[in-house]
């Protein structure tokens, strides 16, 4: 599932495609937390981006997208 992360001051996004969404918030939770600086973020396709935890803006995590197929 796609999660956009916005860094403060910066006006950059990150998107990261992640497995389990309710892991990676579980992550991010723990890491504001307990004031790390630096959370790695695996994205399967992409690698690793390290995320400044201080800079996190805002995060954003896509609902499921569905199609539909024929005419409306």
């Amino acid at each position: 599932m796609r999660v956009r992360i916005g860094l403060a001051d910066t006006g950059t996004d990150i998107d990261i495609d992640v497995e389990d969404v309710d892991d990676f918030v579980k992550e991010l939770e723990a890491a504001i937390e307990s004031s790390a600086a630096l959370m790695w973020v695996e994205d399967p396709e992409r690698g690793r981006y390290g995320i400044a935890v201080g800079k996190i803006a805002y995060v954003h995590v896509e609902g499921e997208q569905t199609r539909s197929v024929g005419l409306r």
